[in-house]
């Protein structure tokens, strides 16, 4: 039996994370954390969940040990607290961007800030079962994958490993995305009357899933460029 807690379970991210693991037989959960909910029943916040679980959510003060800690957190926030998550559990799964690439040099470049735990990257696996199974299975550290950056290289690693990628050609990959890509919280490009019945470029230069792209595909400015980009739809 694993014994498994969410930090920030009120998100898009952290309810199907609540999901999956509620229909798992050797996986209990604990606790999920949510200060702006704390108190709160998980279900009231995630339907799926209702009949499921009688668990509330509770202040990440109050965050107690497990096997699991699942990092369901904005980007910035898991490596900052990244030694509170660890003691609180043997293995810390990410699924946010802080612990996917592995090269600090790359957080200034595609998200905008430094990251306060650099040597912890190295040590991070890629949280793709496709291609790294072995590593995942001892790792202590997990990164998930970006949503469209996991769909892009599940899509091209059978032709890199076969080495069918030529390398003076760039890869153009072109991701469509839903509402729910952009999270709960609500904005001005979220609202139905602005989404409904249209199509809106988004990131099309620039788009920080490159970086994860390159990274797993093993391509880069000196072997393979890869332009990326988003539309939203």
């Amino acid at each position: 039996m694993i014994r498994g807690s969410s930090r920030r379970g009120s998100g898009y991210a952290g309810g199907e994370v609540l999901r999956l693991l509620g229909g798992h037989p050797e996986v209990e959960v604990v606790q999920v954390t949510s200060e702006r909910l704390a108190g709160k029943p998980v279900a009231t916040v995630h339907p799926p969940l209702r009949g499921r679980t009688e668990l509330h959510f509770s202040p990440r003060a109050t965050l107690g040990e497990s096997d699991v800690v699942f990092a369901a957190m904005s980007h910035g926030e898991s490596s900052a607290m990244i030694n509170e998550l660890r003691e609180s559990a043997p293995v810390v799964i990410d699924l946010g961007a802080d612990f996917r690439l592995r090269d600090a040099d790359d957080y200034p470049r595609w998200y905008g800030w430094a990251h306060p735990a650099p040597d912890l990257l190295g040590s991070a696996v890629y949280g793709l079962a496709e291609l790294h199974r072995g590593e995942i299975a001892t790792a202590s550290l997990i990164a998930a994958g970006g949503c469209l950056a996991t769909a892009s290289i599940l899509g091209l690693a059978p032709l890199a490993c076969a080495g069918l990628l030529d390398p003076a050609v760039p890869l153009v990959i072109e991701a469509k995305v839903g509402s729910s890509a952009a999270g709960s919280q609500s904005g001005d490009s979220t609202h139905h009357a602005h989404r409904s019945g249209e199509i809106r470029s988004y990131a099309p230069t620039g788009h920080r899933h490159t970086a994860e792209i390159r990274q797993e595909l093993h391509a880069g400015p000196a072997t393979q460029d890869v332009a990326f980009s988003a539309t939203r739809r």
